[in-house]
């Protein structure tokens, strides 16, 4: 009886078999398992980086700076000041999106061209400004100079998300189109009611009474122009093209790291002395001078 019970049941060497082949199947299944898995996670990732990329360029779509109109009498991207009363020299607004032209000294003229890349929020502006103003005036009604201003929202993301540099800078540009003499009084409103870094600066009503307060012809135009955000495009473009255009590899050449704020040329050299010192920006003013005579041809004399 037990004899015919022990027959009944798998030997040893049949018991491994069996549980080799149920190993094996469970094997192959989890192979196909994982296989599953892998091609579920490749597929779920690839439609991941499809809605990615969808949203990303949706963004860039959306948040990318449009081609605005470009201000009238800033065809460099700056306002060049000059002669008696700090007149503006006008020049033609140029097709939205346009590169700037750079304003070039005529030969042989013995006055110097001085351009400054300035930010309204920028400290080290209003401390170049505070000490350089009046000495920058006095050359420029004068007739020894030229003054082209660059206002520039390098400082953007300083201003607790308001972008009051931009702002600032758009503004300027309105002033420029529409009451371009008005320029230099306003750039330094400008720098006499400056805002902390960091802080949300003057909003858009609060820049419109700083610039009504300078007496601007076309007031109304000009607040409306800063209400409607006319130039923010074109200020975000001349900022992006002050920073990586040829601007910033003359003033590598020159030295210096690249364009900041402030940057001060003369005749195309970058100064690089004291910012608040007006003897040592003079003496520069002077020196580049001198050599700018020195290497201009003798007029013939007549006869």
């Amino acid at each position: 009886m037990s004899t015919g019970a022990h027959g009944n049941r798998p030997t040893r060497n049949q018991q491994r078999e069996a549980a080799r082949a149920k190993a094996k199947e469970l094997r192959e299944q989890q192979h196909k398992n994982d296989k599953r898995r892998k091609l579920f996670i490749q597929g779920g990732v690839a439609v991941a980086i499809i809605a990615i990329a969808a949203l990303f360029i949706s963004t860039l779509a959306t948040s990318a700076p449009k081609e605005g109109p470009r201000p009238a009498n800033m065809a460099s991207d700056g306002i060049v000041l000059s002669g008696a009363n700090m007149a503006a020299v006008l020049s033609e607004a140029g097709s939205p999106g346009a590169d700037p032209v750079a304003n070039l000294p005529l030969p042989g003229s013995s006055t110097v061209a001085i351009e400054v890349y300035q930010d309204y929020l920028c400290p080290a502006c209003q401390a170049f400004d505070a000490a350089n103003a009046e000495q920058l005036q006095t050359l420029v009604e004068a007739g020894a100079a030229t003054l082209e201003l660059h206002p520039i929202g390098m400082l953007a993301n300083q201003s607790a998300g308001t972008k009051y540099s931009i702002r600032s800078t758009a503004a300027a540009a309105c002033v420029a189109n529409y009451s371009p003499d008005t320029f230099w009084k306003v750039n330094q409103a400008f720098y006499a009611n400056q805002p902390q870094e960091g802080t949300p600066g003057l909003n858009d009503d609060e820049i419109t009474a700083l610039i009504d307060v300078q007496k601007p012809k076309n007031q109304a135009k000009i607040a409306k122009c800063i209400k409607d955000k006319t130039f923010v495009p074109w200020a975000t473009q001349a900022t992006d093209y002050a920073l990586t255009g040829p601007m910033a590899q003359a003033a590598k050449d020159s030295g210096a790291a690249g364009v900041g704020t402030p940057t001060i040329l003369v005749n195309g050299k970058v100064y690089t002395g004291s910012i608040v010192d007006p003897k040592e920006f003079l003496a520069f003013v002077t020196q580049v001078a001198g050599e700018s005579a020195s290497t201009t041809p003798a007029t013939p004399a007549a006869g």
